[in-house]
């Protein structure tokens, strides 16, 4: 199967318009308020197995698109991982390089995160063995130099331990980059951590570690991470009671990094999973909670939007689809692109296609976050569960169907014209 299909794939976008629902054809100009029918590439691997779950997870910055497969085997090691890149070129995409773990082990499901900045992409590998730890966790950097990828640092955890899930998600943003251990004990199992680090003269630096004010046993601090500026927000998807769910905002100061806010949204219930996913952008935070349930829907999911006010942040907008169904998990994956706020469904049912996935668009007009469209692809089967993993750039968006292709795994870049 080719990297990126030599045809353009044609990739639904079904778009409520203000005056109903419409379809807009590709050659067309869109319509104010919605969006059509667009052409856009399917990228997958260049070898392709059964369960290697390429998409699940993906990052996007400039014109590099990195797509994650935390169970691609890597020679003889299985489930090692690996990280594919693709560069656009023209209307589409090229494949640029395949990265692996220099010390590939079994399980490390390396690519299992993925971020992108400029001419450096960081991969976590949340299961690597670390000495004798197992499933403790490392982080890898690659840079770009004459034109060619290369392994430049491999980042362990400070403390290391058994099963701490070191490099579970991952945020950069210039020298800084941010590496959750969502599983870390302290005091108690799975609380969760983070931990700062910062480039200088090329070797990253741990500069700080980060936890709740109020940890908690099992609350998977550290689930997602997102940073902007001197502000850094992280996801405890199973926090407070009974896994409703949080979010953690901590600002940058002379003294280090503080916590200044715990976000809960006031509507929050038992196993909501709020903050599975977080995305900040401007004053805009986005908060994924692909569990909370919506009357006579259970599971169907829901995303929340706060406004930054200084040290606070306040609930501005619930946002949910409006053909929500059970167990559709909107919210699995978020990504802020301007007024636009795209959120993955992973599981939402397209006609009799269980789980084929799909994104949910929702634009900002006012005060108000108005949903727009709604993404699915055009050869999308049961079962895809395409909208898994998301990441957005400029007026595009990549995201993964990970379990597409009999579980080797798609993803798809689509563009964004809000």
């Amino acid at each position: 199967m080719n990297s990126t299909r030599n045809r353009l794939l044609m990739v639904m976008l079904i778009a409520f318009l203000a005056v109903g629902v419409g379809i807009v054809s590709a050659d067309k100009p869109l319509a104010a308020g919605g969006q059509g029918p667009v052409a856009e590439f399917r990228l997958t691997a260049d070898d392709p197995v059964d369960a290697a779950e390429f998409g699940r997870s993906v990052a996007m910055d400039g014109n590099l698109v990195a797509v994650g497969a935390g169970g691609a085997d890597t020679d003889s090691v299985s489930s090692a991982g690996a990280v594919y890149l693709f560069k656009r070129q023209g209307r589409g995409y090229v494949p640029e390089a395949k990265l692996v773990a220099p010390d590939p082990t079994d399980g490390a499901e390396f690519g299992r995160a993925v971020a992108i900045q400029g001419n450096t992409v960081i991969v976590g590998a949340r299961f690597a063995q670390v000495g004798d730890l197992s499933n403790a966790g490392a982080v890898y950097v690659f840079k770009k130099y004459q034109g060619s990828w290369h392994f430049e640092d491999k980042i362990v955890s400070p403390e290391p331990a058994d099963e701490d899930n070191f490099g579970r998600a991952l945020a950069i943003q210039g020298n800084l980059l941010v590496v959750t251990a969502r599983k870390e004990n302290l005091n108690a199992a799975d609380v969760g951590a983070a931990y700062v680090f910062v480039c200088r003269g090329g070797s990253w630096t741990n500069t700080a570690k980060i936890t709740a004010g109020d940890p908690a046993p099992g609350a998977y601090f550290g689930q997602s991470v997102a940073v902007q500026g001197d502000l850094i927000v992280i996801g405890a998807r199973n926090a407070d009671p009974e896994g409703a769910g949080a979010a953690y905002l901590f600002r940058k100061s002379p003294d280090g990094w503080a916590e200044v806010a715990k976000i809960t949204p006031p509507d929050g219930k038992a196993d909501d999973n709020f903050g599975f996913t977080v995305a900040i952008a401007g004053d805009t935070i986005a908060v994924g909670a692909r569990r909370a349930d919506l009357p006579g829907a259970k599971d169907a999911g829901a995303a929340y939007v706060f406004s930054l006010n200084g040290n606070s942040a306040d609930l501005v907008a619930r946002l949910t689809a409006g053909d929500a169904m059970a167990g559709d998990q909107i919210g699995q994956a978020i990504a802020i692109a301007g007024d636009v706020i795209a959120v993955g469904a992973n599981r939402a049912d397209i006609g009799d296609d269980a789980n084929r996935g799909a994104i949910y668009l929702f634009r900002r007009t006012g005060n108000q976050w108005i949903e727009v469209g709604k993404v699915t692809a055009s050869d999308g089967v049961a079962g895809d569960e395409f909208g898994y993993s998301l990441s957005a750039f400029g007026n595009r968006m990549v995201t993964g169907a990970h379990f597409a292709d009999s579980t080797a795994g798609a993803a798809y870049v689509v563009p964004l014209r809000p």
